[in-house]
């Protein structure tokens, strides 16, 4: 579980995320809707760490290991596909080659994984990100804008996995403009506007 209690993020005296509540638990998806510049990406920025907030306070119920694609994801361009994966993995130490490779086929990209990641299409980018987010079996799946770019057969492929991963008790926050065309995925959806969250609906 991920609590937040009055979270508020002040960023050069603006308010991005002012006193959020929500509690987020495993096994549950959530998605967040929001115009840009609602808030939607620092309220991620701040459930995985990657900025504390100015007041109030994050509540987690165990050391959790996230799974992140936040903005543009940022991979070595000259390098290939594998070879950005590989680098990843050889940090944490959790996964081996075989995992990696498992992922690649199940979003399509084994057959390109030798191939530099600067030839790819926006499409292709979004996905090898896909993977670098789900290849360590985090216990959190978090992802801003995940869909940019990814044409219709993949985009099943994409909802297919995060279906998987929810049935396997990950907890999954997205964010997105684009509505997910999946019966009983979304069990929770956050509305986001000036950086305050205005609504939230259990489904």
């Amino acid at each position: 579980m991920i609590k937040l209690d009055k979270v508020t993020k002040e960023i050069k005296g603006k308010q991005v995320v002012h006193h959020a509540n929500l509690e987020l638990t495993s096994g549950n998806f959530t998605m967040i809707h929001g115009h840009n510049g609602s808030g939607k990406t620092m309220l991620l920025r701040l459930l995985c760490g990657l900025i504390k907030p100015t007041s109030g306070q994050l509540f987690f119920e165990k050391q959790l290991r996230f799974g992140v694609i936040i903005e543009n994801p940022t991979f070595l361009q000259h390098e290939t596909a594998f070879y950005n994966l590989k680098y990843l993995a050889d940090i944490n130490k959790i996964i081996n080659v075989d995992e990696i490779n498992r992922w690649l086929k199940r979003f399509n990209l084994f057959d390109v994984k030798d191939k530099k990641v600067k030839s790819f299409s926006l499409g292709m980018k979004q996905r090898l990100a896909l993977v670098q987010a789900f290849m360590e079996n985090p216990d959190v799946i978090l992802l801003d804008e995940p869909f940019n770019g990814i044409d219709d057969d993949n985009l099943s492929v994409v909802y297919e996995v995060l279906a998987e991963e929810k049935r396997k008790g990950k907890m999954i926050i997205v964010a997105s403009h684009v509505e997910i065309p999946v019966n009983g995925l979304i069990t929770q959806k956050v509305r986001m506007s000036d950086g305050k969250i205005v609504e939230v609906i259990q489904l």
